[in-house]
């Protein structure tokens, strides 16, 4: 048994170096592509690092990994969990997704996008969006009108006060209801004015 132990040691220790090598080469690849994307989400100073630390034997090989970002120009990289404001995790992990939406085996992605971010940069998260929408049923919730306006199906969802409950509805909306709620979302009210820009965001898919 001990002999036994110790080939099968050697030969998990060669595998684990093995992939430690993999892990970097592919970590790099993985931290061009991100922060590739993330100047496309408007994010131009964020940058994106992957740490790979050897530590002891566990079931995934010898690494422990974590995900670091800066998202200002002078600042040190810090875990990512610890650091990114809800705004900025949204479009982060967009970048990640987008860059592994190839390969991802995930059918379905839902994302709640609303706050943190810009007329500008929710046009280009909506954007981002649409590609991934190539492979994956992907689903949002949103108030952002960018965003909305890119669904190829917009639903309303909703509260209804019948007798002493309160019940959630949703209403597949037509183009129409599609505009008018855009419109909404965009200003608060539906005006002429709301309604064109609306219609703007609309034809601009």
């Amino acid at each position: 048994l001990k002999i036994d132990l110790t080939k099968i040691t050697a030969e998990l220790e060669k595998r684990a170096i093995e992939l430690h090598e993999t892990r970097q080469k592919h970590g790099i690849e993985l931290e061009t592509k991100i922060n590739s994307e993330l100047a496309d989400l408007e994010m131009p100073n964020a940058k994106f690092k992957i740490n790979i630390e050897n530590t002891n034997f566990n079931k995934d090989g010898t690494d422990e990994i974590e995900f670091m970002i800066t998202t200002n120009k002078g600042e040190d990289f810090k875990p990512l969990i610890k650091t990114a404001s809800g705004g900025e995790m949204s479009r982060i992990m967009l970048a990640i997704k987008t860059v592994l939406s190839d390969v991802d085996e995930v059918p379905i992605l839902i994302f709640e996008i609303d706050t943190g971010i810009s007329g500008k940069a929710g046009n280009a998260v909506g954007e981002k969006l649409k590609t991934i929408s190539k492979n994956h049923q992907v689903i949002i919730v949103t108030h952002l009108a960018s965003i909305a306006a890119k669904g190829d199906s917009n639903y309303y969802i909703y509260k209804e006060v019948d007798g002493d409950n309160t019940k959630t509805r949703i209403k597949n909306l037509n183009e129409q209801e599609v505009i008018e709620e855009i419109a909404r979302i965009a200003s608060g009210i539906v005006s002429e004015i709301s309604l064109k820009h609306a219609m703007e965001l609309r034809a601009a898919v």
